[in-house]
């Protein structure tokens, strides 16, 4: 498998931050020009302009020329793969499995904006502890001043296999990270893939967990939801100042979402590291999260808490877990998950998929007494995330949960709140 190192780029005189910035420009430029190729082609020919073609055609440009060729190649089966995923789309969308109206032909980018510098291959250039950043002749021609970029290679990545490299721009070129794509073997464990963790996301827990042993617990999000309102309302003072001085976007709201972004990031990182430590600990082989194609569309559940559930990334924290249960070997899962908080998982209510077409009324043996608990048929009551994630593992069809609807109960799920 792959792994991503991500550092911040420091040190740079200033005549080396603006060839980086130039850089990417050209890479911005070319992105389009590789764009523009695919549309034209695809207005007038209803085909796909293939990558060797669109290559041809774009190799002449001066853009290309300016970049270092692996880097401009890159940059076009960036291009390819976006178009690819758009008619992807459009099969899944005449399939049922999508909606046409979400589909969007891709755009090009701002005139002014940058792109991210790929370097693989020939292009990747490590010597005595410094990554050396590839420029082409025509650059060099065009820019006789211009001296080597050499960036500090980290010291932990020293004996892997670097696959690609990224210098990726930050807020419009302020600053830029480094990116190191490097091979990593899988790790073996012992696990039992007997056992089963599922998973519920949601706004006040940002993820309610069960396993089949019937132990449970859940990851605060009350943080996650501080953090965006501290962000919102700050945002907020800074915008009403710029619009009096007829801007809308200063730096300082630019490192303000910087500050933001990266501490959600953190916490998103750390409470999947948690999840998946658990299944370590306990030898569970299987991980299975709730997930829905519309998960954060048409959400009404107040204006407040429709803002703060948007801005928390959830397809963040699926796409760390898939990486992490990668790495280990455990076998990741997204469930639809439907009807999973409504029905009563002790009284093993049925679990139908929603579907739009059919406005069938469902009933279930249990219901949501207040917030956060669940009461059965029976009067037994519990945490109802903990019941939409056992659903979850129930829809599933991973593993058999009669064991556990026959314990008839559950302890209380602990609260794990990430510093």
């Amino acid at each position: 498998m792959y792994l991503t190192q991500s550092n911040q780029i420091r040190g740079l005189s200033k005549e080396q931050f603006q060839q980086m910035r130039e850089m990417c420009y050209y890479a911005k430029n070319l992105y389009n020009v590789g764009l523009y190729n695919i549309r034209q082609h695809y207005f007038v020919e209803k085909t796909f302009l293939k990558y060797e073609s669109n290559y041809h055609v774009a190799k002449i440009n001066e853009n290309y020329k300016l970049l270092q060729a692996g880097v401009s190649q890159q940059i076009l089966k960036v291009v390819d793969r976006s178009f690819k995923s758009f008619f992807n789309l459009i099969n899944k969308a005449k399939k049922g499995d999508y909606r046409f109206q979400d589909i969007k032909m891709p755009g090009y980018l701002k005139k002014d904006g940058l792109f991210n510098l790929i370097f693989s291959t020939n292009a990747i250039n490590i010597k005595d502890g410094f990554f050396r950043v590839a420029v082409s002749n025509a650059y060099k021609k065009l820019h006789p001043e211009h001296k080597d970029i050499l960036i500090p290679f980290p010291s932990r990545l020293e004996g892997k296999k670097i696959k690609e490299v990224r210098i990726v721009p930050r807020n419009n070129g302020q600053f830029f990270h480094i990116q190191y794509v490097y091979e990593q073997p899988c790790e073996t464990v012992e696990l039992d893939f007997n056992k089963s963790l599922a998973i519920d996301i949601g706004l006040n827990n940002l993820a309610s967990c069960v396993d089949t042993n019937g132990a449970s617990f859940l990851m605060d999000g009350k943080k996650l939801k501080s953090i965006n309102r501290l962000y919102n309302k700050e945002k907020a003072r800074l915008q009403s100042i710029a619009m009096k001085q007829g801007s809308k976007y200063t730096k300082q709201i630019d490192s303000l979402t910087l500050k933001r972004n990266n501490q959600v990031n953190d916490y998103i990182k750390k409470s999947a590291r948690i999840i998946i430590n658990h299944c370590l600990e306990n030898q569970i082989g299987n991980l299975v999260i709730g997930y829905n194609a519309n998960f954060t569309r048409n959400i009404n559940i107040g204006k407040k808490n429709n803002q703060q559930f948007t801005q928390i990334p959830f397809g963040n924290l699926r796409e760390q877990l898939s990486n992490l249960c990668e790495q280990y070997g455990i076998f990741y899962k997204e469930q639809e998950e439907s009807y999973t908080s409504k029905a009563s998982f002790f009284d093993n209510d049925e679990l139908p998929k929603w579907n739009p077409a059919n406005e069938t009324e469902h009933t279930f043996s249990g219901k949501r007494i207040k917030r956060g608990l669940y009461r059965t048929s029976t009067g037994y009551e519990f945490n109802a995330d903990i019941n939409g994630a056992l659903n979850i593992l129930r829809k599933s069809n991973l593993l058999d949960c009669t064991i556990l609807q026959a314990r008839g109960s559950l302890a209380r799920p602990s609260r794990i709140r990430v510093k």
